[in-house]
């Protein structure tokens, strides 16, 4: 009797082992297909935001004037307009944002005589370029006379910024210097020390009066006169003692606003002698 228990006993564990077995087998199953069918929707993820359109600059991206996927920071000489011609040269053959490479769009923009280097960097989620541009420093800019308009700019430099840019940011503060171009004095000839050179001048000039200079007038070059705020100073010849001779300013100006005279200029074109010139015309 108890071996026939012991029989059936082994029989029913035999049979439960196998029953969890096939469990086990089934849970492996499950598992094996669920990891799957998780594999599968992960590729197929991936496809979907690969092929995504937020990948895609859209068609338009240089025609709509309100399109926000070129965004350019740093500019304030050349327009974004102007920029943004010099980026259509570049096809980018509808490719995906992570597939353009960003180099030859950079080198293009740089073209542009005011641009001294361009950084563009790509962006997604919607797919966009950002541009910062790093420009010249414009530190002098030339007129014919007082009253008009720019015809062209220097960087401190010496890069000649045409007038297609001009007029400049109000932020600049450069140096407004007249000159025709002629008399053997053709602006645009000159070079990076001549404009440091007109640059430093006025700086120095501006530093002993403590007033602002208006303009460097070079019209004639060998009688050049420099206004103030208050009163015009008689440089002559712009040769390697002005820098010397402006120092009496410090000095001189102190006198002439004391003065009830009307003041036609401080002529400092002599390293000697520095004297006042008066308005007889109107005394």
């Amino acid at each position: 009797m108890s071996n026939e228990y012991s029989v059936e006993r082994r029989i029913k564990q035999h049979k439960l082992r196998r029953k969890a077995r096939r469990g086990e087998i089934t849970i492996r199953r499950i598992y094996k297909l669920i990891r799957f069918i998780f594999i599968l929707i992960i590729f197929y993820g991936v496809y979907r935001v690969l092929m995504s359109h937020y990948w895609y600059l859209p068609n338009d991206i240089y025609t709509n004037p309100n399109s926000n996927q070129i965004e350019i920071l740093g500019n304030k000489i050349v327009k974004k307009e102007k920029i943004v011609g010099e980026m259509k040269k570049i096809n980018l053959q509808k490719k995906p944002i992570y597939k353009i490479d960003p180099a030859p769009i950079a080198q293009q923009i740089e073209t542009l005589k005011p641009i001294k280097r361009a950084y563009v960097r790509r962006f997604w989620l919607p797919a966009r370029l950002v541009v910062m541009i790093e420009e010249v420093t414009p530190a002098i800019i030339v007129s014919p006379t007082e009253e008009s308009q720019a015809i062209i700019a220097f960087a401190i430099t010496g890069e000649i910024i045409q007038k297609e840019y001009l007029p400049l940011d109000d932020s600049y503060k450069v140096v407004k210097v007249l000159s025709y171009g002629t008399q053997g004095d053709d602006y645009e000839k000159w070079d990076g020390k001549k404009i440091a050179n007109l640059y430093n001048l006025a700086k120095n000039i501006e530093n002993y009066s403590k007033e602002k200079v208006e303009y460097i007038d070079l019209r004639q070059p060998h009688n050049v006169f420099v206004q103030l705020t208050s009163v015009k100073i008689r440089l002559g010849e712009l040769d390697v003692s002005v820098f010397e001779r402006i120092k009496a300013i410090r000095d001189i100006l102190p006198e002439v606003k004391m003065l009830k005279e009307n003041i036609k200029y401080i002529d400092l074109s002599w390293k000697e002698s520095k004297y006042i010139k008066l308005d007889k015309k109107s005394t």
